[in-house]
């Protein structure tokens, strides 16, 4: 697919001038080619053409078209004026609101254009002008000398009178382009003259038929070029108008004439860029911009716009060139082919006159050196073509920063990869965000530029991350590094070595131990016992060591590889000597670059100073490679007069086991480094600490607070974590899962100690803990314990009951164990002293065994050392909680009775007050879970005391809580039962007589000592109730015998009979539908049982409620009579009802018309005066026949009560009389009265 596919392309490949408009074989061409956007077109017709227009309501003001080079300013003047001069122009616009809108001023002027490139006075320019102009069109006129003139409008004015008197119905049009130039050419003041003159121009279009338009490639008012005369400029803005032409405005140019697409290729566009969319910020939300411009990059027009050249160029000019060198070219498939704004430099490159321009001749020079270097130099050339045009786009950026091509400003990386559409085949591999992958590229590229061209002539801002050309930046830096590392001292190359250990030591936000010297504290592993030492690491010799204080466990020295100092190596257990003894070519390079480039570094400052940086830098990393790759064998390690390489300390040793390395990960120096210093100093810590805990997890100083405070949290009765169990362990004091700290040697030691001190003696922490402030120890001869270790051992004894810890403002005894978590572990370090526990106080042991229902010999027995009251009272305590809880939930809901609450609100409140009380206290005894815990037991026989009415209310929730469980179902069956039988049933008022009385009982009763009572009294109510139920259920239901009755019923003929003569329409079917809804209203339920009913209050069969049911009829088995009864009449009054209407004349003349089979049945029935038995259909046909003349009209009983009411109540007998017949007046409206048969439903 090649580009001419995709785009009709109209090339426009000459500027525009205004002067064209006067050539009429180029006039229509101006007209017809000029493309308007909707956005333009809206700005002609509501903004320039009323200025341009007659129109005396308007406040006219000249007019300045306001466009950069190539946006299309001239051409639109050109349009304007033609029309202005010749209303056949008209049809030619492109758009037909600017066409409709021109009308207002098509062939209503006589036009002049002129450019200006004189160094006269505009006002000198302007008159000669318009004096040709006039002469031209048959007008005698003369301006006066400008020292002659005092009001240079009262000689327009007399112009135009001139004019107006050869040309009456025409105005002048005076349109100038290159007004910018010109005025920017003008020395101050003349300048200010200038200006004036031009504010007198804007003034006087106020009132005359003159207007003025004039061309500009900037916004002259709000420009920094003419601040110098902004007072003069200020005056001259109230009388013109600023006509802007945008970006957008040449976009549309180009998407509509330039590069014009059907549909089809739009989308043929579209499915090309989809793909490359997710690879840029906003390609995917501009997608419609990118189609209508493709294949120029939206982002081109808007860099080009701000390029500022002295020489003229055309963006749509421009454009052409280039999209005629495409045309015939494939598009690429594997990357987006756009025309980005870095396509332009090799316009720039290839037009000459540009080298004129000093601030053009400065970049093109800078840019021959960075493509030179790039060509030649770049490093990854996969990506050499992405970086060439990374440096091009930065080289037209410079030319758009309003002529200051030194101003710090640029595009970032982001930006670059956006405005250039940076590509690169292969990125949609990575498997990242695509765009974050291919930022990602397009940094990495920006940085192999910086470094092949050694920081030359390219900055980056630190704060904006922008890159710019920086032209004044053309400093060699290698060469600079090369020529200061050839004179650098031994003492300068130890400094560089000592930058570079400090690095891989991992030393660099690390503050120094000793000011003024390199010595950290530091830690390494003591492997067999997985715990960290505390030691120091130097950078010099043993001569310093007596500045470390106080001393610690081990002392780490690298001695300087070039001028190593003079010392005696005393062979001492706790030292370890590194020396760097393998120094090739390499490393000596490597050593003097770096310290070069860092010595360079301190004396820079900005730019340069981040470059020395960098390389020192890129050095570290070739030095860490190298020491990395030979580290083993280049340095030696000294230990007690011993000198082995790395590699023979470490033989025999899996460094990347000792490491703790996954598979993928590399050791690094650091960790060689510590883990031979732990292979040789492991005798030394065992000799130092011999017997020293060793722990499961390896213990750093990193996380031995967190390891410590986990297991004084298990020991305050938190949760047993890993963490805290391997602290736990590793000081003996768990036996399995228990804590048991009796067994532990650190531990029995304290005990020792304490109990050496003599009965009510305290052990003071300066007793336990020796050593200056920082590097105490507990038996330091043989644990060496620290005191955060020795906490831990003492918070195991505080929970075995053995031993009190005073701290600052309390003491912590195992019934205060939780002061263990809530106090901070630096306060516990500190304590006071430890003391024995006071002895058991039996009495206060006796009171509370009684209380919980235990043996008081109990307490006795504890004071002998037996475990066994401890187990009791642990039993008893759970049980006792797990009561209160019970029934403190229970409480919520279930303590309500037949309906009630069986406790007032403010009992509810105490009572729950109180088991909460219980509750706390209770759960206060379960930390004594040891006989030496009994020894802290912090209660007394106030306490005690106390409880026992606690105790008290718990039994009487319980004892209600039963009351309710075993009643409460009954009193529920009652509850129903009320609402089963109606309200004035006298079993009701007996339930609820009972209910009141056993209520009123219960709320003095609270020991529900009469429950026996309230149990007799629901079951006799029950009993009372089922014989009331069943007698109501015999009476609403039919039995067996009455059910085959209402199922013979329903058989009866006469039922039979009456459903026949239903169909037909005289016959009132109401009184048929209420007997059998009557009928079927009698339910018959013969299966209720005394068993069913104690279970359910209501019948499961039937459903039958007294409450919701009448019984009409009384006993349902009399119904049965009554409706039997009740057919009899309804089928007599249906008899004579027919006789009645087959006996009248008019129906009698009728029945001749029938035919002979159905005239006989009438005469048999009438004669007979009794119904066929059975009812035939024919009989019913015949007789609906033969009463077919007559109408049918139902009425109800209330129509007929509303009717006499009608009027109000009491009446008299007149009244109604008329009430009635107007009712029936009103039925029998428009009809035959004497075929009428009202039927009462």
């Amino acid at each position: 697919m090649r580009y001419s596919d995709l785009i009709q392309f109209e090339p426009i490949e000459s500027v525009i001038q205004l002067l064209d408009a006067n050539r009429p074989d180029l006039a229509s061409r101006l007209v017809s080619t000029y493309v308007i956007s909707d956005d333009m077109a809206e700005r002609i017709a509501k903004l320039m053409i009323p200025q341009l227009a007659f129109d005396e309501s308007v406040d006219h003001k000249g007019v300045l078209v306001v466009g950069n080079y190539g946006t299309g300013k001239s051409h639109l003047m050109s349009v304007l004026s033609l029309v202005a001069e010749d209303a056949s122009f008209v049809p030619m616009i492109r758009h037909p609101k600017v066409a409709e809108a021109a009308n207002a001023i098509a062939g209503k002027f006589k036009v002049h254009r002129i450019e200006i490139s004189s160094q006269m006075s505009l006002r000198d320019i302007i008159t000669q002008q318009l004096e040709l102009f006039l002469e031209k069109n048959g007008v005698s006129f003369s301006f006066p000398p400008a020292d002659k003139v005092v009001n240079n409008k009262a000689a327009f004015e007399e112009m135009m009178a001139a004019f107006t008197e050869v040309h009456p119905n025409h105005g002048v049009l005076l349109v100038v382009d290159e007004f910018l130039d010109y005025l920017r050419s003008r020395k101050d003041h003349d300048l200010v003259l200038d200006l004036s003159f031009l504010r007198e121009i804007g003034e006087v279009t106020k009132h005359l038929r003159f207007r003025f338009v004039a061309g500009v490639q900037e916004a002259i008012f709000d420009s920094s070029r003419f601040e110098h005369v902004a007072d003069s400029l200020r005056r001259v803005k109230d009388r013109f108008t600023q006509v802007l032409l945008a970006r957008q405005d040449v976009s549309f140019v180009v998407a509509e004439r330039l590069l014009k697409k059907s549909a089809d290729q739009q989308d043929k566009i579209r499915s090309y860029l989809t793909p490359f969319a997710k690879f840029y910020g906003s390609m995917n939300e501009r997608m419609d911009e990118y189609v209508r411009l493709f294949p120029v990059h939206p982002d081109y027009l808007k860099t080009f716009e701000r390029i500022s050249f002295t020489e003229k160029r055309n963006a749509l000019e421009t454009l052409s060139l280039a999209m005629r060198a495409l045309l015939d070219k494939d598009v690429p498939s594997d990357r987006p082919g756009l025309i980005t704004f870095d396509h332009y430099w090799q316009t720039v490159q290839g037009n000459s006159v540009f080298r004129s321009d000093p601030n053009i001749k400065e970049v093109l020079r800078v840019s021959e050196v960075l493509d030179s270097r790039v060509q030649q130099a770049f490093t990854r050339p996969a990506y050499k073509p992405m970086a060439l045009r990374i440096i091009n786009g930065l080289f037209v950026h410079r030319l758009t920063t309003g002529g200051d091509i030194h101003v710090p400003i640029g595009p970032t990386a982001e930006e670059l990869r956006d405005t250039l559409c940076l590509y690169q085949p292969g990125i949609e591999d990575m498997g990242g965000e695509p765009a974050a992958d291919l930022l990602s590229l397009v940094q990495t590229v920006l940085r192999e530029i910086i470094k092949t061209v050694n920081g030359q002539f390219i900055s980056k801002a630190p704060d904006t991350e922008q890159y710019y050309l920086d032209l004044k930046k053309d400093i060699d830096y290698d060469a600079q590094i090369e020529k200061r590392a050839e004179a650098l001292s031994d003492d300068t190359l130890d400094r560089a070595y000592y930058s570079a250990i400090k690095q891989l030591m991992e030393r660099t936000d690390e503050t120094t131990y000793v000011t003024g010297h390199q010595i950290w504290q530091y830690q390494i592993e003591w492997q067999d016992r997985r715990v960290d030492r505390n030691g120091y690491l130097f950078f010099g010799a043993p001569n310093d060591r007596p500045t470390a204080q106080p001393e610690r466990d081990f002392y780490i020295y690298f001695i300087q590889p070039f001028e190593p100092p003079r010392f005696r190596d005393e062979s001492k257990t706790d030292e370890v000597f590194f020396r760097l003894k393998g120094l090739d070519e390499e490393i000596k390079r490597h050593l003097s670059f770096y310290a070069a480039a860092l010595d360079l570094a301190s004396t820079a400052s900005g730019g340069a100073k981040a470059i020395y940086i960098s390389k020192a830098q890129d050095v570290l990393r070739a030095m860490s490679k190298w020491l990395q790759e030979k580290q083993m064998t280049a340095f030696e390690v000294t230990y007690q007069g011993k000198t082995k390489t790395l590699q023979d300390w470490a033989k025999g040793v899996s460094m990347r086991d000792k490491a703790r390395l996954g598979p993928d990960e590399r050791i690094n120096f650091r960790d060689v480094v510590n883990i031979v210093s732990g292979l040789a100093l492991n005798p030394q810590f065992a000799e130092t600490s011999p017997e020293y805990p060793s722990f499961s997890v390896l213990v750093t100083e990193a996380n031995r607070k967190q390891l410590i405070s986990s297991a004084l949290k298990a020991l305050a009765g938190g949760t047993r974590t890993k963490d805290a169990v391997a602290i736990l362990d590793a000081l003996e004091m768990l036996d399995g899962d228990r804590i048991e700290p009796g067994r532990s040697k650190y531990a029995q030691e304290v005990l020792a100690r304490l109990k050496a001190k003599g009965h009510g003696q305290v052990l003071n922490r300066s007793e336990l803990l020796s050593g200056p402030n920082d590097v105490e120890y507990f038996a330091p001869v043989r644990f060496r314990l620290e005191p955060d270790l020795l906490v831990t051992v003492l918070g195991g004894l505080v929970y075995a009951g053995d031993i009190v810890l005073a701290i600052t403002g309390d003491k912590i005894d195992s019934g205060k164990l939780t002061l263990l978590a809530e106090r901070s572990l630096d306060e516990l370090m500190q304590f006071k002293h430890v003391e024995a526990p006071k002895e058991i106080n039996v009495a206060v042991l006796r009171s509370l065994f009684e209380l919980l229902g235990l043996s008081p010999g109990l307490a006795q027995l504890a004071t002998q050392g037996s475990e066994e009251p401890v187990k009791q009272l642990q039993e008893s305590v759970s049980g006792l909680v797990r009561r209160v809880l019970a029934a403190t939930t229970d409480m919520q809901g279930r303590l309500s009775f037949w309906g009630q609450s069986l406790l007032r609100e403010e009992e509810v409140r105490d009572w729950r007050t109180r088991l909460e009380a219980l509750k706390t206290f209770t759960e206060s005894l379960a930390p004594y879970n040891t006989v030496g815990k009994l020894k802290n037991l912090r209660i007394g026989s106030d306490d005690i005391d106390a409880q026992k009415k606690n105790l008290e209310v718990l039994a009487a929730v319980e004892r209600l809580l039963e009351l309710v469980t075993a009643l409460g179902s009954t009193a529920a069956y009652l509850s129903q039962a009320e609402m089963v039988l109606s309200g004035d049933h006298p079993w009701v008022k007996q339930a609820q007589a009972a209910r009141t009385d056993i209520l009123a009982k219960l709320g003095a009763d609270r020991t529900v000592q009469h429950a026996a009572e309230y149990r007799q009294t629901l079951a006799h109510l029950k009993k009372d109730y089922v014989t009331a139920y069943i007698g109501s259920h015999s009476k609403a239901r039919l039995g067996v015998a009455e059910d085959k009755t209402k199922t013979a019923l329903r058989k009866d003929s006469r039922l039979v009979a009456m459903r026949a003569l239903a169909g037909i329409s005289l016959m009132p079917t109401s009184q048929l539908t209420v007997f059998e809804e009557k009928l079927d209203n009698l339910k018959s339920c013969y299966q209720l049982s005394d068993s069913e009913l104690v279970a359910s209050p209501y019948c499961p069969h039937c459903s039958f409620k007294p409450a919701n049911e009448s019984l009409p009829f009384g006993v349902a088995a009399n119904a049965l009579t009554q409706l039997d009864d009740e057919l009899d009449r309804l089928l007599a009054g249906w008899q004579q009802t027919l006789l009645d209407n087959l006996d009248d004349p008019i129906i009698q003349a009728n029945l001749d018309l029938l035919k002979a089979a159905a005239r006989t049945l009438i005469q048999s029935f009438m004669a007979s005066k009794t119904l066929p038995d059975p009812v035939t259909p024919d009989f019913v046909s015949a007789v609906q026949e033969a009463l077919s003349g007559l109408e049918k009209i139902a009425i109800t009983s209330d129509d007929i009560k509303n009717a006499l009411l009608h009027g109000g109540s009491p009446a008299t007998p007149d009244d109604l009389r008329k009430r009635f017949e107007t009712f029936l007046n009103e039925r029998c409206k428009g009809k035959d009265a004497t075929k009428l048969r009202f039927v009462v439903e």
